[in-house]
C-alpha cells in the first residue's frame, strides 16, 4: 500500500471541471475532476486535481488533504478544517473493481486452454474466466476496503489535531 502523508494549508483556488460525453463510446455520465491549489505553511502552492463528484470546500478554507507518496500523488481524503467535514474519496468515489486489462486477461486464459487443451480447453475457459474475474474482484474490493479505513483513521487523526471534530 502506498505510504500517505498530509498535506495542510489554506485552499487558494478551486475550479470544477465538468466533461460531457456525447459520443456513444464512452460513459453517458458526466466526468467531473476539481484543480484546487493549496498554499501549505512554507508558502509555496501546490496543486491537486481529484476526479469527483463531492467537494466540501471554498476558496480560503483551512484544509488537510491526505495524499499518496507518488511521483503524482493521488487524494485519497480531504478534511475542511474551516467548514469542519470532510470526504473519503475512496468511500465516495471508488475505484472500479474490474478493469480493462481484466478482459486481456481472461482472454489470454481462453486462448491458453484453448490452444492447450482444445475443445475442452474451451469448456473450462468459462468457469476459468468467472473464477479469475470473481478472485480480481473480491482482492480489489478488499484491498479497496482497507485503504479506505487507512485513510478514515488519518482523517481522524487529523480531525482531533485541528479539533474539526468538536
Amino acid at each position: 500500500m502506498p505510504k500517505l502523508h498530509v498535506v495542510r494549508g489554506r485552499l487558494v483556488d478551486l475550479r470544477r471541471h465538468v466533461n460531457v460525453h456525447l459520443d456513444r463510446r464512452s460513459s453517458f455520465a458526466p466526468s467531473e475532476r476539481y484543480e484546487l491549489w493549496i498554499r501549505p505553511e512554507d508558502g509555496k502552492e501546490r496543486q491537486f486535481i481529484i476526479h469527483t463528484r463531492t467537494m466540501p470546500v471554498r476558496r480560503r478554507h483551512q484544509v488537510s488533504l491526505i495524499v499518496t507518496e507518488d511521483e503524482s500523488p493521488q487524494v485519497w481524503g480531504l478534511v475542511n478544517r474551516s467548514a469542519h467535514g470532510g470526504t473519503n474519496y475512496l468511500r465516495t468515489d471508488p475505484p472500479p473493481l474490474l478493469r480493462l486489462k481484466d478482459a486481456l486477461v481472461v482472454s489470454a486464459i481462453g486462448g491458453m486452454l484453448i490452444w492447450r487443451w482444445g475443445s475442452v480447453g474451451a469448456a473450462l475457459s468459462i468457469p476459468a474466466a468467472l473464477t479469475y474475474l470473481l478472485m480480481a474482484g473480491l482482492w480489489r474490493a478488499l484491498v479497496r476496503a482497507r485503504r479506505a479505513a487507512t485513510v478514515d483513521a488519518q482523517m481522524a487523526k487529523e480531525k482531533l489535531q485541528s479539533g474539526v471534530g468538536e
